[in-house]
């Protein structure tokens, strides 16, 4: 699969096949996510793969996250489409039937909160491609950052700050390419003699 097949091809999965992902193939992932440009190369990122009952008490803690804080935003957002926002909430309780649910975490760093995040992102984007390229499916969710410290006491997690959570397994849809938006892209200087 070419790049630009990878990027125009990927899309955020949330049904999935109940079949499990071996191991071995989410170290091959993380074997070249983990390649993305850092905040002076630090490689700040940290992530926790879970699967199995823990992967159910995650999938919990996001149905809080859901009710308690993201859903007002939701349904606020979409208040004209309420098919989204029944389904989002049916997602945030089942994250889909995802067997793997990967933490993503930033080791603090000396430059600012924003250069750690963008730092984890990189990796999390390589992450997502590289998945797609097996044929496994992905979701990146920030709406559970709201309940951060209920997943990292779960997980046992401390001095690390929680940038988002990503569902992984085998698609069970084929979701449509939603329209890019115009005008995000400004060029000066190019038409200078």
């Amino acid at each position: 699969m070419e790049l630009r097949e990878a990027i125009k091809g990927r899309r955020s999965i949330r049904k999935y096949k109940p079949d499990p992902v071996p191991k071995e193939v989410i170290e091959e992932l993380f074997e070249y996510a983990l390649w993305a440009p850092s905040g002076m190369n630090r490689q700040n990122w940290y992530f926790v793969v879970v699967t199995g009952k823990m992967r159910d008490e995650v999938v919990k803690i996001c149905e809080r996250a859901y009710r308690e804080y993201i859903g007002r935003k939701v349904e606020k957002v979409f208040s004209h489409k309420p098919d989204v926002v029944k389904e989002t909430k049916s997602f945030f309780a089942t994250l889909g039937g995802a067997p793997v649910v990967i933490l993503a975490y930033a080791i603090p760093g000396p430059e600012s909160e924003k250069t750690d995040i963008q730092s984890v992102s990189a990796a999390i984007q390589n992450l997502l491609l590289l998945a797609h390229e097996k044929g496994l499916g992905t979701c990146w969710m920030t709406g559970p950052i709201s309940h951060a410290d209920e997943f990292s006491k779960l997980l046992g997690i401390k001095d690390k700050n929680f940038v988002a959570l990503i569902t992984l397994g085998y698609p069970d849809e084929t979701p449509k390419a939603p329209k890019r938006k115009p005008d995000r892209v400004r060029y000066i200087g190019f038409d200078e003699s």
